[in-house]
């Protein structure tokens, strides 16, 4: 591996701090941060203990600290667009900014920003031990957000520890943002962007992506469509609807999956539905279904919730996934036809969430920058895009380069007993440092000796 005696001081240092790395992470974990959408959650609003733990941090290492509570009023006027939800309440929820500054005046330089986002999903059953109590085991960190995220927060502050307390005087600023909401739509960075936090020099997200540079992600819609039936006793012959007869539910139900395999299939063809960064075509999952209320009786209703995917290349003019709603509704209409009971009974759709897409050019420094530091350390970097959402939409409306880069495999995300793998951790903290004085620059040779600039390694 050749680096410059800047960068390897730097890296000698996430040695000497890995224990260090590693017990923030834990410490993260073990505040629980579940966002109120949830539900009644023994974890639920747990973000602003989370967030005064980070901002704590960040003090620790010299930031300026922005903080505040997003205000549903205020971001109305983003209404149309993605990210916004009218019902959201950020009491006790608030965003976090840390910023370095590299001038010794105070001033603004170019800023580059690891953004991330402190809400975790629930719990859930099934775990070894846990879910907010994290674990080592097989070089291990086990725990609700251990991947998701808070894993990749902890290697960018690792990151910013080993860069601060090697004394190097970096020539542009560092930032580190923290969000709520963004399991349940994105709300926290739209309030961070509408606030004003643009880096020039771009913003990483720390998502997991097994250290994948992702210079693009795609656009996530939930929604629900409910059939209306009509419930009667199941054991007999029943009459014409229209003369008091049952109307089974599950049935049309059935009929409605086969649309939507259907329409699955066409998409896998389309060109708007695929990218060359991306290994799956963008499809419309049933991830639920509720139908029937006891086995006597016909269905009176059937209703699926299902999650979309949707890529740049189908945003709408808000910059959201409207066209793709369109198309959904366009298949419900022909689905329902001239049948005579979905004429007078039509089926309901209903959008839930909208979390838009974002993609960064494959040529922009921000993207090339996390290819050359995996080089450095001896890997090859793989270029791919994330197949979820993430934050990075939003700040690329705003004009600001963003990418995804971070340890943890998202197949593992949300599941029980989520872990981190603390050798991925190591290598991606090494990455970050090396990302970091390559955007941000060195702003002298000589200015490792200025004990001014340094935290305490040991702190």
């Amino acid at each position: 591996m050749t680096t410059t005696p800047e960068q390897r001081e730097v890296l000698d240092l996430v040695d000497t701090q890995f224990d260090d790395a590693v017990q923030l992470v834990r410490d993260l974990i073990d505040i629980p941060s579940v966002g109120p959408w949830f539900g009644d959650d023994a974890a639920v609003s747990g973000e602003g203990a989370v967030q005064a733990f980070l901002r704590e941090h960040l003090e620790g290492l010299g930031a300026e600290i922005d903080e505040w509570e997003p205000s549903v009023d205020e971001l109305a006027v983003h209404a149309d667009g993605p990210g916004y939800f009218a019902d959201r309440d950020f009491t006790g929820r608030p965003n976090i900014v840390g910023r370095i500054r590299s001038a010794a005046d105070g001033s603004d330089s170019p800023a580059l920003m690891f953004l991330g986002h402190c809400d975790v999903v629930p719990g859930g059953p099934g775990w070894t031990e846990g879910p907010f109590t994290s674990l080592l085991r097989d070089g291990r960190v086990i725990g609700r957000g251990a991947c998701d995220m808070k894993g990749g927060m902890a290697a960018a502050l690792a990151a910013i520890r080993a860069v601060r307390s090697s004394g190097v005087q970096l020539a542009g600023d560092l930032a580190f943002g923290s969000v709520t909401e963004e399991e349940t739509g994105g709300m926290g960075t739209l309030a961070l962007v509408h606030r004003g936090h643009r880096p020039e020099l771009g913003i990483v997200i720390p998502e997991p992506t097994s250290l994948q540079v992702a210079p693009l992600c795609r656009g996530i819609i939930w929604g629900e469509i409910t059939i209306p039936g009509k419930s009667g006793h199941i054991e007999i012959e029943q009459p014409h609807w229209q003369d008091g007869g049952a109307v089974d539910a599950i049935a049309y139900g059935r009929r409605l999956l086969e649309a939507i395999d259907a329409l699955n299939a066409r998409w896998r063809e389309l060109p708007e539905k695929n990218h060359r960064h991306m290994p799956l075509p963008c499809q419309v999952n049933v991830a639920e279904i509720d139908a029937g209320t006891y086995p006597s009786a016909y269905a009176g209703s059937f209703t699926i919730r299902f999650d979309i995917q949707y890529l740049p290349a189908e945003l709408d003019q808000h910059g959201g996934g409207g066209l793709v709603r369109a198309q959904i509704e366009e298949m419900l209409r022909a689905f329902a036809g001239d049948d005579p009971w979905l004429t007078e009974h039509p089926p309901v759709v209903t959008w839930l969430v909208d979390a838009d897409c974002g993609e960064t050019d494959d040529t922009h420094p921000l993207v090339i920058a996390p290819q050359t530091a995996l080089g450095a350390l001896g890997l090859e970097p793989v270029v791919q895009g994330v197949t979820s959402h993430t934050d990075m939409g939003l700040p690329i409306k705003a004009g600001v380069p963003t990418i995804t880069f971070g340890p943890g495999q998202l197949s593992v995300a949300h599941q029980p007993d989520e872990y981190l793998d603390l050798d991925e951790f190591r290598t991606c903290i090494e990455a970050m440092v090396l990302i970091i004085l390559d955007l941000c620059g060195v702003a002298s040779a000589d200015a490792t000796s200025d004990p001014s600039t340094a935290v305490d390694a040991h702190a």
